[in-house]
């Protein structure tokens, strides 16, 4: 079927990146038969998409490296945005792992696929006191929700309702006689 020929497909677009060898006159059939947004990219090699994906999150998959053997406690993903700004424009930098580890890893998404060769090309080259490791991402990286327009309004709203109520707290400290003439003394704190 279809996805069978899919997936026959990409296993041998990994193998042809992975030997670096094109299998296009041997009838393979051509990426962008299958995933439309190669055609553009000029047939980057991709390995296989693992398991059950979401088909709207295969461009981030596509778009983003795993980086791997990363140093807990001197890397920060600021450091691995501007390490990798090199290669291309980056979206988002993801840390993962356990910090209490000796090494973590991250997920680097790009803008665009092509930069994606060019980040693995730096595999084995040292970051810190440590090569780093970078394959293709399996996954998205999971991004926090964006807030809508009128959410982070209500959001502002009260924080800068915090903010007043907190600075009526420091001018009471600075002027007791103050919280009595406020409405602060019987909401919050009841009149002593």
């Amino acid at each position: 079927s279809i996805k069978i020929l899919a997936w026959l497909q990409s296993i041998l677009d990994f193998c042809v990146f992975q030997l670096g060898v094109s299998l296009g006159t041997l009838g393979a059939i051509p990426a962008a038969a299958l995933d439309p947004n190669i055609t553009a990219l000029g047939e980057i090699p991709q390995p296989p998409i693992m398991g059950n994906v979401d088909p709207s999150k295969i461009d981030e998959i596509r778009r983003t490296v795993y980086v791997g053997n990363l140093n807990s406690q001197t890397t920060t993903a600021d450091q691995l945005l501007e390490f990798f700004k090199q290669v291309g424009e980056v979206k988002f930098v993801r840390m993962a792992g356990d910090e209490t580890q000796p090494t973590r890893f991250a997920f680097v998404e790009f803008a665009d696929q092509n930069s994606v060769p060019r980040a693995l090309a730096f595999n084995g080259v040292m970051f810190g006191d440590r090569p780093l490791k970078i394959n293709h991402s399996n996954n998205a990286i999971v991004k926090p929700p964006e807030m809508t327009p009128q959410a982070a309004a209500k959001e502002l709203e009260e924080v800068m309702k915090r903010v007043r109520e907190a600075q009526s707290f420091i001018s009471a400290a600075i002027e007791p006689g103050w919280l009595h003439s406020t409405s602060i003394c019987n909401d919050f704190l009841g009149c002593f």
